[in-house]
């Protein structure tokens, strides 16, 4: 029964700050963040929920702000439904403060797993970085609290020494670039058309490195379950796509592995915070950060980012 209230008091927000009758939603996804699909006059869009503990009302207003940078230069990303400015609206959702943001829907079919898609999901993100970034992009850092004990304690202190480990024997950590970065880059996160790919969910999207971004695809590749072949197969087809739109000045991918390594840092410390773990899911957890930092601790990777082997 609250779960009704509270959606009849979502669409009665999001209508008033839409200006839209008729609006109608159904929850679709409910997680950490509660996603929905919706519809009103002016078309069909997906609202996105973030608790108050996970996102800001500013950090969602910059998520708009990027959003439309972005879809002002290249159609690649599902931009803000309608009026950006209603992004940070605060939701009550089950008694907690959430802050929204709407998005239209991205067009096309979902990651099929083949090692076709990746080429033009590389080009997609390639495309991303090489848009130029124009006016005053808020910047949001919340750094993460570091629990001194606590559920995966190990295994973030076993990240957390080979990231110091790295960076203390004077390994590149940076690419010396900038760009609008999505901030979560896996083919999960597109949507496969004939002729493009639409980038969406850009809950964690910022100005920085564009090696993070490709790290998080490195990141996602090493924990798939498929031969080594399989993986440098996608990853080389990732990177010839992502060349595509870059000039010759693409960055320096030899910091790779230190944002690999920050990735997981940053997935540890979101299932700690925020998800809560059964046994069975907590041990395959640690097994893949050991894999990880194994494949990634040491490793030195050419400028280029290409990797035949090593997953």
């Amino acid at each position: 029964m609250r779960d009704v209230e509270d959606l009849k008091n979502a669409e009665r927000t999001l209508s008033r700050v839409l200006d839209q009758g008729n609006l109608h939603l159904e929850l679709v996804l409910n997680g950490v963040n509660k996603t929905f699909a919706g519809r009103c006059e002016q078309g069909d869009f997906y609202l996105r929920l973030s608790p108050e503990r996970l996102h800001s009302s500013v950090e969602l207003k910059r998520e708009a702000k990027i959003l439309t940078c972005i879809t002002d230069h290249e159609q690649i990303a599902a931009k803000p439904f309608m009026d950006p400015q209603h992004a940070g609206t605060a939701f009550v959702w089950d008694g907690a403060p959430y802050f929204g943001i709407a998005t239209t829907v991205a067009p096309g079919d979902p990651y099929d797993n083949s090692v076709g898609q990746l080429r033009p999901f590389g080009r997609a993100l390639g495309k991303l970085h090489a848009i130029p970034i124009t006016g005053k992009v808020e910047r949001v850092d919340s750094a993460p609290h570091l629990a001194a004990s606590g559920k995966l304690v190990e295994e973030i202190s076993l990240v957390q020494g080979a990231i110091f480990q790295w960076s203390n024997r004077g390994e590149p950590t940076s690419s010396g670039k900038t760009s609008i970065r999505h901030g979560d880059a896996w083919p999960g996160n597109g949507r496969f058309g004939e002729s493009r790919v639409t980038l969406f969910d850009f809950e964690h999207t910022s100005i920085g490195d564009p090696v993070a971004d490709v790290a998080n695809v490195a990141w996602w590749l090493t924990g798939l379950q498929q031969p080594t072949e399989i993986k440098s197969q996608l990853w080389n087809a990732f990177l010839e796509g992502y060349d595509e739109t870059q000039d010759g000045e693409r960055a320096d991918m030899s910091s790779l592995p230190y944002h690999v390594l920050s990735v997981e840092l940053q997935s540890l410390l979101f299932l700690r915070d925020f998800i809560k773990l059964s046994l069975e899911v907590e041990k395959s957890v640690i097994a893949g950060t050991q894999h990880l930092v194994g494949v990634w601790r040491n490793r030195a990777v050419p400028e280029s980012g290409f990797l035949k082997d090593g997953w």
